[in-house]
């Protein structure tokens, strides 16, 4: 008898538990700061394309959204290796580098960046077109 009172009590304490860890209000995801530099001229829509078929596979647009690389909401703009819910998993190089995601730094690094950040992590082919690296960067300046 004592025996299944103890795991009642047991089952109730676990019980308990989760119910209390389930009524906590849920950590919100990280954000970058709202984006302070103006949103770029540009060809948005080619943009969004070249981001759908160069970057949705390992980055989202939504907070808190991180997969295999960070989302990108709000990047345009941020300090690099800054968001809050991926630290951690950034290079260290990137980490260091003093970077701001800028136009001429996005390009810099979008065009190859394994060159512009031999050290980094970012798995991703250059996007040699010039034309699409701007559309691309017009695009992530919208993203606010």
């Amino acid at each position: 008898m004592l025996k299944a009172h103890q795991a009642l009590c047991v089952g109730l304490g676990i019980s308990t538990g989760l119910l209390l860890v389930a009524c906590q209000p849920a950590t919100p995801p990280a954000q970058r700061a709202p984006v302070s530099l103006p949103v770029l001229a540009g060809d948005v829509a080619r943009g969004k394309q070249v981001y759908l078929r160069e970057c949705s596979q390992c980055h989202q647009l939504s907070a808190g959204q991180n997969s295999k690389a960070p989302q990108l909401a709000r990047v345009y703009g941020a300090k690099a290796a800054s968001l809050a819910d991926y630290q951690g998993r950034y290079s260290q190089a990137l980490t260091q580098s003093g970077w701001v995601w800028d136009a001429v730094t996005l390009d810099r690094y979008l065009a190859d960046a394994g060159t512009a950040l031999p050290a980094g992590k970012m798995l991703s082919d250059p996007l040699p077109d010039a034309a699409d690296r701007q559309a691309l960067i017009a695009y992530l300046s919208t993203i606010r």
